[in-house]
């Protein structure tokens, strides 16, 4: 008999721990099981690490990540396309699962579903994991008898929404690395370099040119003032925080981010392609209309373009359409209007709407790249500009020291 050390849930979903004597793993396992536990984890008890460096990685580190997901939802449409019952699948997947704490939001699903809840339902109590959207699909998915087709499209959802989240960071990543480096390349000079020649240049008698009388004043501000800016930024930011926290001030800068050159045009794409992809998906899964107008004004992250589709349930309501109600909107182009209305027309609203996703998906590709091509000449000639002024001002200086020191 060896001593193995458990983890298990009870039926109220309470995590257990404790010990047990037994011939082996599956013996813990089985004995776990009739006594109405489910088993977590079970190790032998020589296996835990003696000691206090034995810590347990804060909940912060295991948050479940969006990858995460998609492959938890593959994962599951290719296990329940084979037959396989519910139980069983999220029984596999919470063994297979690496991230602990998504480990153990599967374990409890699993329970609360032996309880009785549909998988909706038990989704529905994490929607820190399972989006609105995602439990939306799933509840369609169980009506349908397609669940395993909607985990797809959930997965095919995702993917799309962190391709164009990797495609803007990999976009603005030079400019941010080139920005820092400048920073902390002026704020060296500013404090190290500058104060030298400035301490040379009060000591002669000549006349110091603008751009090195510019530097001084500038190094002065930096040396005994520094603090101000500071306080600026900071008050700045919680002020600015204070106004996008209520749905007013969002709006508006919702809007200014829209209208704002190469950038507003980007936001504008990824909005569409957002509120397209969402709202088609949850046409071709089944769920009525006005939900789906709900649930997509929630998901589009700009307020403008969330404001836009909650003004489509009144058009519906009405019995006006969807394509009345996106008419009604100076933010959306005439393409879209014109396909959702050749959809609304043939019965293909969600077929549509997916092919505009696709169209605008490709399109914010094609303009970060654009984008990215213009911003790095632009930084070339910032840094330029920036370089040469402080050239100009340590230098010209200089040249007047030695033609003082030639004439003498």
């Amino acid at each position: 008999m060896a001593n193995f050390k458990y983890k298990a849930r009870d039926k109220t979903g309470t995590m257990i721990m404790g010990n047990m004597e037994a011939a082996s793993m599956e013996a813990v396992g089985m004995e776990l099981g009739r006594m109405g536990h489910f088993p977590v984890s079970i190790k032998a008890a020589s296996a835990e690490s003696a000691g206090v460096w034995n810590l347990a990685v804060p909940a912060a580190f295991n948050r479940v990540k969006p990858r995460d997901l998609v492959l938890f939802s593959r994962q599951m449409a290719t296990l329940f396309n084979a037959g396989i019952p519910l139980l069983t699948i999220l029984s596999v997947l919470g063994e297979q699962i690496e991230n602990p704490r998504f480990r153990d939001i599967i374990v409890n699903i699993r329970q609360n579903i032996s309880d009785g809840l549909a998988l909706s339902e038990a989704l529905a109590k994490y929607p820190e994991v399972f989006s609105e959207l995602y439990v939306s699909l799933v509840q369609a998915g169980e009506t349908g008898g397609i669940m395993d087709e909607i985990l797809v499209r959930l997965a095919d959802l995702l993917e799309a929404a962190e391709e164009n989240k990797a495609k803007i960071k990999a976009a603005m990543r030079y400019p941010q690395i080139v920005m820092g480096a400048m920073f902390l390349a002026i704020s060296f000079l500013m404090w190290k370099v500058v104060p030298v020649f400035v301490n040379i240049f009060e000591k002669i008698k000549i006349e110091l040119p603008l751009p090195t009388q510019l530097l001084i004043l500038a190094n002065d501000m930096v040396q005994t003032y520094w603090y101000y800016p500071v306080i600026l930024v900071a008050g700045g930011y919680f002020l600015f925080k204070r106004f996008i926290s209520v749905r007013a001030g969002r709006y508006q800068w919702d809007r200014f981010k829209l209208k704002f050159p190469l950038i507003g045009p980007i936001i504008l794409r990824s909005s569409m392609s957002k509120f397209a992809r969402v709202f088609g998906t949850l046409l071709r899964g089944g769920v009525p209309i006005l939900e789906v107008i709900a649930i997509s004004s929630r998901v589009v992250d700009n307020e403008v373009i969330s404001d836009m589709v909650r003004g489509l349930g009144d058009s519906v309501q009405e019995g006006q359409g969807v394509t009345a109600g996106l008419r009604k909107s100076e933010w959306v182009p005439g393409m879209v209007i014109q396909m959702v209305a050749a959809g609304e027309e043939s019965g293909t609203l969600d077929d549509m709407l997916i092919k505009v996703a696709d169209y605008y998906d490709q399109e914010v590709d094609r303009a970060i790249k654009t984008l990215a091509l213009l911003i790095e000449p632009i930084l070339i000639v910032v840094i330029g500009v920036l370089v040469l002024f402080l050239a100009l001002s340590i230098f010209m200086p200089m040249w007047d020291m030695s033609k003082m020191a030639r004439r003498g």
